[in-house]
């Protein structure tokens, strides 16, 4: 008698839980995708350095970037039009030039924004420069959709990265 109550309390349970179990499993947290563009690039330059620019970049600039890789690789060069980190427009930089970023909205609507983040590669030099970046929104998140220099010579990202040898 004792060992029927046991069942039918046992089936009970598995009933009373059944719904629960059919529930689909909670999804992990994600971090929030940056609400605003200065946001997007302040993440952008708090990646580790050897981390890949591909999460920040819009599907264009990504596919652009990619295949330059790719034509890098298969040459055995550096990429043609590219020889330069396009996050500071140099060659070389100290390790935590991106904690003295300045970061300036220069425009946005509800699709583009501008940002220009004003930039000193060595703490010792007193010269500055403007990497400027338009930025684009798509799917809830800002991505790098282009980037500029206004060194001289001024230079363009995703016309460097079509640029064939």
């Amino acid at each position: 008698m004792i060992l029927m109550n046991r069942r039918l309390v046992v089936a009970g349970l598995v009933l009373a839980a059944a719904p629960a179990l059919a529930q689909p499993a909670p999804r992990p947290a994600q971090a929030p995708a940056p609400a605003d563009p200065v946001a997007a690039l302040r993440a952008f330059y708090a990646k580790p350095g050897r981390a890949s620019v591909n999460p920040y970049l819009t599907p264009r600039l990504r596919r652009l970037y990619t295949e330059q890789q790719a034509r890098s690789r298969r040459s055995g060069d550096v990429m043609p039009g590219l020889d330069f980190g396009f996050a500071c427009g140099c060659q070389d930089s100290d390790d935590d030039y991106h904690t003295r970023n300045v970061y300036r909205l220069v425009s946005r609507d509800e699709r583009k924004a501008k940002v220009a983040v004003t930039l000193k590669v060595f703490a010792s030099q007193p010269e500055t420069q403007v990497i400027t970046f338009d930025m684009a929104l798509e799917n809830g998140r800002w991505l790098i959709d282009d980037v500029s220099g206004a060194g001289d010579p001024g230079w363009v990202l995703s016309q460097l990265l079509q640029m064939r040898e």
